[in-house]
């Protein structure tokens, strides 16, 4: 017993004494807790609808106050059509509804639709749950001011938009592709500098005339290439097996995959000049950005449901602006405006990262 309860405390003592990987083994389970908690809600808490009301009558009014006053949706007011689809375009609302000229005569008629409802389908769960609920919303409106004994009740003529056939597939794949990614191009450069310093060709490297910017080129660039060719095989198998379309520019795509896979790599440097093994990068890799780029990136679960401190971290997840500007270009087609801003972003943390990375080479191995 004696022998065994001397091992158990030289176990302990190791533990102990590699912080980072004794802190990794305690907080996962706390982030996960929170994260699964906080991200896996499936209703609409949040959803921006853009009302473009050509009636302005009272009761057309009416509508707008009830859609407000549910909770469920925030409500811009478009002063034109062109102004309401620019808002659908760029992501800005996820829904139109159109209110027709004479919306309190032709409810109580029924002589033709008064209202028309335009979803961005390329989230089809938002879509239907949206849709879902306007359309509760409009019953209850027409029970309170057009009297509940009328047989027909007021509804939305519906069109989908980017996503007509409803294909969940569409919304999934571009958040694949930016997990796939990220692990891929983190791991690959987070494991490299460590396997380095393990085997002590670091010390190799050092000592050579080459400056700490032109080490991390010269890891990065074999990595970028490879990534390349990771970026090929992937949007190979989206368009051919997963059926994906492409609406937008085929170069334009492959330079914001390109871009993102740049911003990986130079993460996953990062890691490698914080990490002392591989087994450590590899965990802070895998665990540290598998599950955040999953759940935080908006490829499941809608970002406007999560809690403003959820959603204040996403803002630094590079996945997040990477799958918003994969839907503009694969299902949206839209123009280059759209999406500079998620670009701008990608190229500022690319940037972060890159400097931080030779930042903390330069300090800690020169």
């Amino acid at each position: 017993m004696k022998n065994l309860s001397t091992f158990i405390r030289k176990e302990i003592r190791h533990i102990i004494r590699d912080p980072k990987s004794l802190m990794i083994m305690v907080l996962l389970p706390l982030v996960e807790i929170l994260l699964f908690g906080f991200v896996l809600r499936f209703e609409i808490d949040n959803a921006n609808i853009a009302v473009y009301d050509m009636a302005k009558q009272q009761q057309s009014v009416k509508l707008i106050h009830r859609l407000e006053g549910g909770g469920r949706f925030k409500v811009i007011i478009a002063q034109s059509m062109p102004e309401a689809e620019e808002l659908l375009i760029q992501g800005k609302a996820k829904a139109i509804l159109c209110i027709a000229e004479g919306f309190d005569r032709k409810a109580t008629e029924n002589s033709e639709s008064s209202l028309q409802l335009l979803l961005d389908a390329s989230d089809p769960n938002i879509a239907t749950t949206i849709e879902a609920y306007i359309n509760a919303t409009l019953a209850d409106f027409w029970v309170d001011n057009f009297g509940g004994n009328h047989t027909p009740m007021l509804k939305a003529e519906q069109l989908l938009f980017y996503n007509p056939l409803l294909k969940s597939v569409y919304a999934t794949v571009p958040g694949l592709i930016s997990v796939v990614l990220m692990l891929i191009c983190a791991l690959m450069t987070s494991i490299s500098l460590t396997r380095e310093k393990e085997t002590g060709t670091l010390m190799v490297l050092l000592i050579s005339p080459l400056k700490p910017i032109q080490i991390i080129i010269g890891k990065l660039v074999p990595y970028l290439l490879v990534s390349l060719l990771n970026v090929i095989i992937i949007l190979t198998l989206a368009f051919t097996v997963f059926g994906m379309p492409l609406a937008g520019s085929l170069t334009m795509l492959l330079l914001v995959s390109l871009l993102y896979c740049l911003c990986a790599l130079a993460l996953g440097f990062l890691i490698s000049t914080l990490a002392k093994t591989q087994q450590v990068a590899m965990m802070m890799s895998l665990a540290g950005l598998m599950l955040p780029t999953t759940l935080l990136s908006g490829m499941i679960y809608p970002i406007k449901n999560m809690p403003l401190w959820l959603q204040g971290i996403t803002y630094v997840m590079p996945a997040r602006w990477f799958v918003s500007i994969l839907k503009h270009i694969m299902l949206k087609a839209s123009p280059f405006s759209a999406y500079a801003g998620e670009l701008g972003v990608l190229i500022l943390m690319t940037a972060i990262f890159t400097l931080f990375s030779l930042k903390n080479f330069t300090t800690r191995f020169r």
